[in-house]
């Protein structure tokens, strides 16, 4: 009988793991608009959180999901993602995944307002890298479609069947499915300064918005405090583990930036530590994470450690690393339900991609892996409870576009956009920079053109819900009736 085919955008863990599960009854693609390599799930550096500890409990890991989270999550999203994932954990270890133990027992790291460690890492920190390696593996069945960049929905009486893509010399390709699986991370590339990889530029989540998909929370970004900065310039994450095992944030005189902030100190919430650092920065303050007090950094910390010696940072001898806060994750994105469906048939969102309510105003450390995990697999779970109906679908050209659009430069529209939807934000410069966005037109001719137009769409609706949430909350914090 011939398999229903299950189209995957994102070869990231999410998508991984959806596919991992679907692959022994469907005809499994996996779209990526790099290498299989290339994703933000590659670049994790912390771990996984979870509540597999004898002093652990979902209850507590849900208390702090939803602390860090300011009271805006969906309890039942929290709820799923904090009890089932240790689960899931546990059966991907059955199946050969490897996680760092001591003494026999998991060598649990400590972030950012969790109250006790919980957090599985492997190879040190580099657990994103071995967990999408780990998975990749397990894909037997698959059809990878490298460097094929999706830019189109395609839908037909409503419902979403296929994607439209472009390959590196912008040649068009088409694929159908009855179901379409968007796993193609957040939308770090939107600013000049982010972890994210390259290739994460808002594609995704562009392209549910004009399919019809719903979007919310586009407001809520969270910037991580901690990224490698030398010479004007950031060069990738310093993990907030670091800080877990005792790193210090200071300024050049040595005294504590976070000295009597939040009870926390350094390990307070993400954008409480990011809005505190951008102020002394703003200050003319550089700032620097004093590595004095963390044992066996260079054990426990590989990559981060070759990435300083790449850049001939003489952290051995000064035992300072200098960093700046820069763009990390949307908690917002696709609104989807339990099982990662959206308001389109045929259509879901796993991931970053995806809002189903697990982060809210601000995603507590390490919860995204789980996120990945849980809802990679609970996808996987509803498709298997839909009957079985493989489709012919007629075939429907992508939507015309301007052939020669009026388009910004990238690295101009990066910088309006950290300038007005950064850290902290002004109604009157967000409103001008919807003004200049308003400006531009789409296309989606070319990889380039398709790409800017994926960020000025998503640039929009950032600014448009920063605008109608007045008040600050988590990660969005808006500054009223400041003019200069």
């Amino acid at each position: 009988m011939t398999k229903e085919r299950v189209i995957i955008v994102g070869s990231g863990i999410s998508g991984c793991m959806a596919a991992l599960r679907l692959m022994a009854d469907y005809d499994v693609t996996i779209i990526t608009k790099g290498y299989k390599e290339e994703s933000n799930s590659m670049l994790a550096q912390g771990g996984v959180a979870a509540a597999v500890s004898k002093s652990d409990t979902p209850k507590k890991h849900f208390s702090d999901t939803i602390q860090a989270g300011c009271f805006h999550n969906k309890v039942l999203a929290v709820n799923q993602l904090v009890t089932c994932g240790p689960a899931i954990i546990q059966k991907l270890i059955d199946e050969g995944m490897t996680f760092d133990k001591k003494d026999g027992e998991f060598s649990l790291g400590l972030e950012g307002a969790h109250r006790l460690p919980r957090i599985l890492h492997t190879g040190g920190d580099q657990t994103g890298k071995y967990l999408t390696t780990f998975l990749q593996a397990q894909l037997t069945n698959i059809d990878w479609q490298e460097e094929q960049m999706a830019i189109e929905i395609i839908k037909h009486k409503e419902v979403a069947i296929g994607v439209h893509c472009l390959d590196k010399e912008n040649q068009l390709h088409t694929y159908y499915g009855e179901h379409i699986i968007l796993a193609s991370g957040g939308l770090g590339q939107l600013f000049p300064v982010t972890t994210n990889a390259p290739t994460i530029s808002g594609d995704g989540l562009a392209m549910a918005y004009r399919a019809g998909a719903k979007l919310t929370d586009m407001e809520f970004i969270q910037f991580h405090p901690t990224l490698l900065f030398l010479n004007g310039r950031c060069h990738g994450l310093i993990s907030e583990a670091v800080r877990g095992e005792d790193a210090r944030i200071v300024r050049a005189d040595g005294s504590a930036v976070m000295a009597g902030v939040h009870p926390l100190a350094d390990l307070a919430p993400r954008d409480i530590v990011a809005a505190t650092l951008f102020e002394e920065i703003e200050r003319g303050n550089a700032i620097f994470l004093d590595i004095t007090e963390v044992t066996h950094f260079e054990e426990r910390f590989p990559a981060i450690t070759a990435s300083l010696h790449a850049y001939q940072v003489p952290f051995r001898e000064t035992k300072r690393i200098p960093v700046h806060p820069g763009a990390h994750f949307l908690m917002g994105g696709i609104r989807t339900d339990l099982h990662g469906k959206t308001n389109i048939p045929g259509l879901y969102a796993i991931g970053e991609v995806a809002n189903a309510g697990v982060h809210g105003a601000n995603r507590l450390a390490s919860n995204s892996l789980l996120e990945t995990l849980v809802f990679g697999e609970k996808v996987a779970e509803y498709i298997h409870t839909q009957k079985p109906n493989p489709k012919k679908y007629p075939l429907i050209s992508r939507a015309s576009s301007t052939k020669t659009p009026h388009l910004p430069n990238k690295q101009l529209l990066q910088e309006k956009i950290w300038e007005t939807l950064g850290i902290t934000r002004k109604p009157e410069k967000i409103a001008e920079l919807l003004h200049w966005l308003g400006d531009f037109d789409y296309a989606n001719n070319t990889r380039e053109t398709a790409e800017l137009s994926h960020m000025i769409i998503t640039a929009k609706l950032i600014a448009e819900s920063a605008l109608k949430r007045t008040e600050s909350l988590g990660a969005h914090r808006i500054l009223k009736g400041v003019t200069k």
